[in-house]
């Protein structure tokens, strides 16, 4: 198995993958993890060439591409000894207010790759960390980070079409076993997790039953897709409760974001929003709607419209009053968890029938 994984500086890329190697590795699988921007940095010093971080991609686009294409060289090489490997690399740079190449369409074609994942994760989040980097420190505001979080995904997506292989788009919050499973157990179904954000508070009971039906299909045998795993709304939220600056925490890295920085971005939040979970169902083989409120969720039923419409079945665990509407773009609708759970084992989306207590 071949994966090319992409991902923006910041977006966690190299953490979650050798995360996923890890994982592996205890389910007795090898996993080869070549990290092309390591390997060019190492490349260079082989050279006789010190280049400091921050100025590599200040570098000519011929000096760029030779160091990129003795390491493509070397894992074409290399890549025979692995029966799995991963190559972690950029599918663009945003740098200087510019795009830059970051892959070679002819090493892509001899690769061969069976796979395409492109790692995301939340804007603050890596907005957080990129202040923490050298390369990165003060030069790219939020408006920055979401075009080019956009463009790798479009770039890495367009590749894949190209070649005809599976895409998918992962959250950096999502467990490695994702990853995994999608690697080796190609028989695995794989749900988007659509239900009520709107009305429902970060902390509530609700919420936290939602977690709970989220790890319980994924401790049984289905790989969740779950939107809330990226939390670009979550930011809009927090411009209320702070006069200046917005804060923010993300794995020990603190960084403190101007309202206007935020506010600025509020359309592109919104916008990316609908589209990132669009895709999170296109890479599904179906939906699952979990409905804990008695108010109905516009995103909810969008969500419902988009997958029937798009030849996904869309099952519904839902206790409320149905309206036509709701009805009509559901597959089948259950009053309880355990119902669809019996369901899903029945028909061979999970491996065993888990216990639930309401």
């Amino acid at each position: 198995m071949k994966v090319i994984a992409t991902g923006i500086s910041g977006s966690g890329r190299g953490e979650y993958l050798k995360e996923v190697c890890e994982f592996a590795k205890k389910k007795g699988k090898d996993i080869m993890l070549f990290d092309v921007g390591k390997m060019m940095f190492s490349t260079a010093e082989k050279l006789g060439i010190k280049i400091p971080e921050d100025k590599i991609l200040d570098l000519a686009p011929s000096t760029l591409s030779y160091l990129r294409t003795t390491v493509f060289e070397q894992i074409l090489r290399e890549s025979k000894e692995y029966e799995n490997i991963i190559v972690s690399t950029h599918a663009c740079f945003r740098w200087r207010k510019h795009l830059l190449q970051a892959f070679d369409f002819h090493y892509l074609d001899q690769l061969k790759p069976d796979m395409y994942i492109v790692i995301i994760d939340s804007i603050s989040s890596i907005k957080a960390r990129l202040e923490f980097k050298e390369a990165w420190k003060g030069r790219l505001k939020l408006k920055d980070i979401i075009v080019w979080r956009d463009e790798e995904v479009f770039i890495t997506k367009s590749v894949a079409d190209f070649q005809k292989r599976p895409f998918y788009v992962i959250a950096y919050r999502e467990p490695p076993e994702t990853l995994y499973r999608l690697m080796f157990e190609p028989n695995v179904k794989k749900s988007y997790l659509s239900y009520p954000m709107t009305h429902s508070k970060e902390d509530s009971i609700e919420v936290g039953r939602k977690d709970k039906f989220r790890d319980t299909l994924r401790k049984a045998g289905l790989i969740v897709f779950d939107p809330a795993e990226i939390e670009d709304v979550k930011l809009l939220k927090l411009v209320e409760k702070f006069k200046n600056e917005v804060e923010v925490e993300v794995d020990g890295y603190k960084v403190a974001i101007p309202k206007e920085e935020i506010i600025e971005v509020e359309e592109d939040i919104q916008h990316q929003t609908v589209a990132n979970d669009y895709q999170l169902i296109d890479q599904s083989d179906f939906i699952t709607v979990y409905y804990y409120l008695p108010v109905m969720s516009p995103g909810v039923l969008s969500e419902m419209t988009y997958g029937f419409t798009n030849n996904k079945h869309v099952y519904v665990v839902f206790k409320g009053p149905e309206s036509p509407f709701f009805r009509y773009y559901s597959t089948k609708i259950f009053k309880d968890e355990s119902s669809l759970f019996n369901f899903y084992f029945k028909e061979g989306y999970i491996r065993e029938v888990p216990e639930w207590e309401s």
